[in-house]
């Protein structure tokens, strides 16, 4: 290679730098086109779904790191006809299990528990059958105990009046186990009521005061908390139902009862600031806990091969690797969507039952890969 003084470039040598930079910016240039195209598509589908009385709720998209879309539709409060936007605060449900199988691998890391240990380490009174069941079977679901959000007394009356994580239990303790724990999957609240109260027990702090100071506050993310109806809480949506056709106030629930598997708050934003997190090894857990988290386990296999780790299900979706979860309560519906292999996530949260914000999050996806929907759609 010629060069000259000083270590200049000349001749051919620079001419096909010139022309491999150029063509990579023909490259840039084409893909940012095809990304904005897609959340052209993205933003137009959202907008019919909002103007046709199916959608309201918050929207986030990033990839590489950087938001790309956020958007807001509908109404967070339709009496006040108050707006949706990225910074409208909306109940999760479900998707929190990710955070509370994320404070008991800290505590692992701490070395304050094992997620081998049989549950009864920690928790106190529990029925003969469920003596030997682990930790790590209640994070993936596979102990074989009853959910208990399914039982009349729960919601003809503790969704109303609230309940003590030991009175949620104590409404199946009575019935036997579905299976032997650890040998099949099969979704239940149970198990992560009981992981909450592991963590109350081993730190010594509320689980709303342990997420706060480990999770929400290190991340950045202050617009997230765990749930309390009586507290006046800044941009808090409403939960909305349709029925028989129309909007209606969401029945009340008293988020004591969701507890440690469905009872945060959060936004789009900073549910992006959480996608980061488990996407760089060290920013919140080690590389050793987020192996744990996403890992295959084989007696999760469940819904037509997907698995389910630590709060999370994993599969393929569009030929590429998902990691995924939903969730619904009483007037909401939320789903976050990350797809490791292209750093993209996609954020999507309801103030509207039933709304299915997972289709949205596929149909983003489609648009965004440029491929049809699967054929579940």
């Amino acid at each position: 290679m010629r060069k000259q003084p000083g270590g200049i470039l000349t001749g051919p040598t620079l001419q096909l730098l010139l022309v491999f930079a150029a063509l990579c910016s023909v490259t840039t240039r084409a893909q940012d086109a095809k990304i904005q195209e897609a959340i052209q598509q993205a933003d137009a589908y959202l907008n019919s779904q909002s103007a046709g009385g199916s959608f309201r709720g918050s929207v986030l998209i990033g990839v590489n790191g950087k938001i790309l879309f956020e958007k807001g539709y509908g109404f967070a409060d339709e009496e006040w006809k108050a707006r949706n936007d990225p910074a409208t605060k909306l109940r999760i449900a479900s998707m929190t299990k990710q955070f509370t199988a994320a404070c008991i691998l800290l505590l692992q890391e701490r070395g304050r528990l094992l997620v081998q240990e049989p549950v009864s380490k920690y928790v106190s009174d529990l029925p003969q059958a469920w003596q030997p069941i682990t930790i790590h079977e209640l994070l993936t679901h596979t102990s074989g105990i009853s959910n208990y959000p399914i039982e009349p007394r729960v919601e003809k009356e503790m969704n109303r009046i609230g309940a003590t994580p030991r009175e949620l239990l104590e409404v199946v303790t009575a019935k036997p186990l579905e299976f032997k724990p650890g040998t099949k999957m099969k979704y239940t609240n149970t198990g992560y009521v009981l992981l909450g109260m592991i963590i109350e027990k081993v730190s010594g702090k509320s689980y709303a005061d342990f997420l706060r100071e480990n999770i929400f506050e290190p991340l950045g993310m202050k617009d997230s908390g765990y749930d309390v109806a009586s507290v006046i809480l800044d941009k808090r949506a409403s939960g909305y139902f349709i029925k028989d056709g129309h909007v209606t106030n969401a029945d009340f629930i008293d988020m004591s009862v969701p507890f440690a598997a469905g009872g945060i708050y959060s936004t789009v934003e900073d549910l992006y600031r959480w996608n980061e997190a488990l996407a760089a090894p060290g920013k919140l857990l080690t590389t050793q806990s987020l192996a744990q988290m996403f890992a295959v386990y084989p007696e999760t296999t469940a819904y037509g091969g997907q698995n389910y780790g630590y709060g999370v299900v994993i599969t393929h979706r569009f030929g590429k690797l998902l990691y995924y979860h939903g969730g619904g309560v009483m007037g909401f519906e939320s789903s976050i969507q990350r797809y490791p292999g292209e750093r993209l996530c996609i954020v999507v949260l309801s103030n509207l039952d039933p709304s299915e914000p997972w289709k949205a999050s596929d149909r983003m996806a489609s648009y965004l890969f440029g491929q049809p929907l699967p054929a579940t759609q």
